[in-house]
């Protein structure tokens, strides 16, 4: 007679040890879901303040995996940031950035990040509106090079010019350099031209220097440069000082990339 009572009992206990797995299951849930809706916000809101960028800004905030385990030991492995149409110091681009083992709570370093900027034709043509001479109305893009179509005056006679232009970071530095012309439909290599009719060409046959750095926090080291059928890719490295250092935060100089 006393056995039913204690298999009950047994069943009772089970049965509650399901619930409270059930609920704590549901509750961990919903705390996922709360910081996946939370910590976007947050990074978004943290990126907007430091650069200055509209209030109504879209960026596209990815962390994969379960964040609460992330969260709990104060650092996310990885985070992946997308928004188009950036615009900093009126200059803008569509971007990317990579970064790995973030700090949750701030005081910290990250191991790594990248940001990678695309600058469509038209972004391009504003960028280097402001070198000065530079002939921006000639500029297009043929990947993998920047080319211009221009007009050379040469002993009184307008000679149709095409120049196409490599793109190289320099010492954090973009640099546009010609690599062949095009002299009256005759290609000619940048050497040859230089050393055949160099004092008439003028600033084409030189290097061209377009300085980033003005635009962008002086966290940011330009790495590398490639010009696609997209637009002209940076890439850059990021010092983790720029989340906590307001200096690293802000645009830098001309000087900061030479």
């Amino acid at each position: 007679m006393t056995g039913v009572p204690a298999r009950r009992r047994r069943s009772r206990g089970w049965i509650a040890a399901i619930i409270v797995v059930a609920v704590i299951a549901a509750l961990l849930v919903a705390l996922e879901l709360a910081a996946r809706a939370i910590v976007p916000q947050v990074v978004r809101s943290q990126i907007v303040a430091n650069l200055g960028l509209p209030e109504d800004q879209a960026i596209d905030v990815d962390v994969p995996g379960v964040l609460l385990p992330q969260l709990a030991v104060g650092s996310i492995a990885e985070m992946s940031l997308r928004a188009d149409d950036v615009e900093i110091e009126g200059i803008s681009g569509d971007a990317r950035v990579d970064i790995q083992d973030a700090p949750v709570w701030g005081g910290g370093d990250w191991s790594g990040a990248r940001a990678v900027v695309v600058l469509d034709e038209e972004q391009l043509r504003t960028l280097l509106g402001r070198v000065d001479d530079f002939p921006v109305d000639a500029v297009s893009l043929d990947a993998p090079e920047v080319a211009l179509d221009t007009e050379l005056s040469l002993f009184g006679a307008s000679v149709p010019l095409g120049v196409h232009l490599a793109a190289t970071a320099e010492d954090g530095e973009l640099v546009l350099s010609p690599t062949t012309f095009r002299l009256g439909g005759v290609d000619v290599s940048a050497d040859a031209l230089r050393q055949q009719v160099g004092p008439l060409v003028g600033s084409f046959a030189e290097s061209w220097p377009v300085c980033l750095a003005e635009y962008l926090p002086s966290a940011l080291t330009l790495t590398d440069v490639a010009v696609e059928d997209r637009g002209v890719v940076a890439s850059f490295d990021i010092d983790s000082a720029i989340l906590s250092d307001e200096k690293a935060q802000q645009p830098g100089t001309c000087g900061d990339a030479s």
